[in-house]
């Protein structure tokens, strides 16, 4: 079911290396009638980004590896990737952390767990 607020369906990245909290907010989004593309790594993120871009990404910022932050960086590098509304996830809400979320590249924040409200306005929300 589309929420009445919905205008358009859009095309979800999430990048998330923990499977369970990848597939619990992929079925909050799919619930909100947008499509989801999973990622579990930096590297599939980038590859999607040039593939099919989507409208947005939530990225986990505790990736290993390359973190979320460094993520953020590649995906605004590739072509389409300025468009993208890249929505940093945490376990952390301190200051520091939402500083380096926004010279990344952040257009906004969330901290986990994240609830469908909190979601679908991240989503169609403006830039925080």
């Amino acid at each position: 079911m589309i929420p009445s607020g919905t205008v358009r369906s859009k095309r979800i990245l999430i990048v998330e290396d923990d499977d369970d909290a990848r597939e619990l907010i992929g079925e909050l989004i799919g619930e909100l009638g947008h499509e989801v593309v999973p990622a579990a790594s930096a590297r599939e993120a980038v590859l999607e980004a040039e593939r099919r871009p989507p409208d947005v990404a939530f990225i986990d910022l505790g990736l290993p590896g390359v973190d979320g932050c460094e993520t953020a960086r590649r995906i605004r590098g590739v072509v389409a990737g300025a468009n993208i509304r890249l929505i940093a996830l945490t376990g952390y809400s301190d200051d520091s952390t939402r500083a380096r979320a926004r010279a990344a590249g952040f257009d906004d924040f969330l901290v986990k767990p994240a609830h469908t409200t909190a979601l679908e306005a991240a989503v169609n929300g403006p830039a925080a």
